[in-house]
């Protein structure tokens, strides 16, 4: 691992101010991830010291994926940089174990401070993780940024449009429609607005619904994939364990426990 690499992933919504990125010093090098379609592979790839994640407005898609690289990276320390702010956030942000959370605009020296601490850590201890616990599966993204509104998307209809009809076949010249664009165009606005494919994105929205029906014990996990849209059960396992990384029966169970 290179203690001078760092992985700046920036999940913002709206990209007319400049990044946070500028604010680390030249000791670092810097990679830019824009989207969280493959951020395992980039991570695996880079080996980053530290990995920093930025919002405006914190996404339930953007959460998951923070949510989902600490438990699967421990010994590297996230950052995570928003401009919204909530106490539920901070406590979630905390939950999940990352290494510090700042606030928008950012206090630029105490961001330096800790950028700084986690750089010496990573000199003296350049072969041991720095450790950290985790609680997962209790730790749910907070309601209040599941039904917040988002910011004006041009593809803001085909949101509202799966949120209603997740369960259902959904193709995308349809929803490309209902935003008055052909299938190349929305495609496009639509990786731009929210950081993944409109095919990862019902897919992660399918999954983070079966993980709400998970929690009862008495419906099988068959009849949970028909429910939120899969028609195969071996693929909806599959799916569920790529972006959860854990089977949906050991989520169950995880869950059952706590």
């Amino acid at each position: 691992m290179d203690i001078s690499k760092v992985l700046w992933v920036d999940l913002r919504l709206i990209e007319e101010q400049e990044s946070c990125y500028h604010y680390l010093n030249r000791d670092w090098a810097v990679s830019l991830l824009n989207s969280a379609d493959r951020l395992d592979s980039e991570i695996r790839n880079t080996r980053p010291a530290l990995l920093c994640f930025e919002f405006d407005f914190p996404d339930t898609m953007g959460l998951a994926a923070l949510r989902h690289v600490s438990s699967s990276f421990p010994s590297i320390p996230i950052i995570m940089v928003t401009e919204q702010h909530s106490e539920a956030l901070a406590i979630w942000a905390l939950k999940v174990h990352i290494w510090d959370y700042f606030i928008k605009p950012l206090e630029v020296k105490e961001f330096k401070k800790s950028i700084a601490t986690i750089q010496t850590l990573k000199t003296k201890e350049t072969n041991k993780a720095i450790p950290r616990q985790h609680n997962l599966f209790s730790n749910p993204i907070p309601t209040e940024l599941r039904i917040r509104p988002q910011p004006n998307k041009k593809t803001r209809p085909a949101q509202i449009f799966v949120e209603d009809h997740y369960h259902k076949k959904i193709y995308e010249e349809e929803v490309a429609e209902l935003c008055d664009m052909n299938t190349s165009t929305f495609s496009r606005y639509f990786k731009k607005e929210y950081g993944m494919t409109f095919r990862n994105y019902l897919i992660n929205l399918r999954i983070d619904k079966a993980t709400e029906l998970l929690r009862n014990p008495n419906t099988s996990v068959s009849d949970i994939a028909y429910t939120v849209g899969f028609h195969d059960p071996s693929y909806f396992t599959r799916m569920f364990r790529r972006i959860v990384g854990k089977s949906p029966s050991h989520y169950r169970e995880v869950n059952t426990m706590n």
